[in-house]
């Protein structure tokens, strides 16, 4: 493989970078931005622009946003791609780091919430039961504890759980 398409690969990874990168967080783009610099000793700065283009050259200067940040001495084309090779395997740990605690932490949150409705729907079904029997038995006044537990449904978080719980449901079944 010639340098040019070589080149041209590279630039293609970094921009995945920058797309994945920006798409777990803004800290985490300008991480990465960070590690492309530590990577080739030049100092990259580090703003919070929408978007970012980054693209290596044949001597290891970098070009971002349309300006060109030189190194004090250039690389060889062997040894751009050996600092490259380093930038790639600690970038590719971090978005693999990163990528797993947001979701996993997301998921474990709804189902936790999950655990809430049926525990709550358990609840609300034991409490039917009781007050079925209750009211059959001629014992009214036992049948005000389904009115209680009913009532809490005007309460906006009891609510707000059951809704995210069945559209949690339904995102997982798309």
């Amino acid at each position: 493989m010639d340098k040019n398409s070589q080149l041209k690969q590279i630039n293609t990874e970094l921009k995945i970078y920058m797309n994945e990168s920006s798409f777990v967080s803004n800290s985490c783009r300008n991480k990465v931005i960070r590690y492309l610099g530590d990577a080739f000793d030049i100092e990259l700065p580090i703003d919070n622009f929408a978007k970012v283009d980054v693209s290596l050259l044949e001597d290891g200067s970098i070009e971002m946003r349309d300006e060109v940040y030189q190194r004090e001495e250039a690389l060889s084309f062997d040894e751009v791609l050996e600092r490259y090779q380093n930038f790639k395997e600690k970038t590719d740990a971090l978005l693999k780091k990163k990528s797993k605690d947001s979701f996993s932490l997301n998921d474990s949150s709804n189902i936790k919430n999950l655990f809430v409705v049926l525990l709550l729907s358990i609840v609300f079904i034991a409490l039917c039961i009781y007050t079925l029997r209750s009211f059959f038995a001629g014992d009214y006044i036992h049948c005000i504890w389904l009115i209680l537990f009913i009532s809490s449904w005007l309460v906006p978080s009891v609510r707000e759980r059951f809704i995210q719980a069945f559209n949690y449901i339904k995102r997982k079944f798309k």
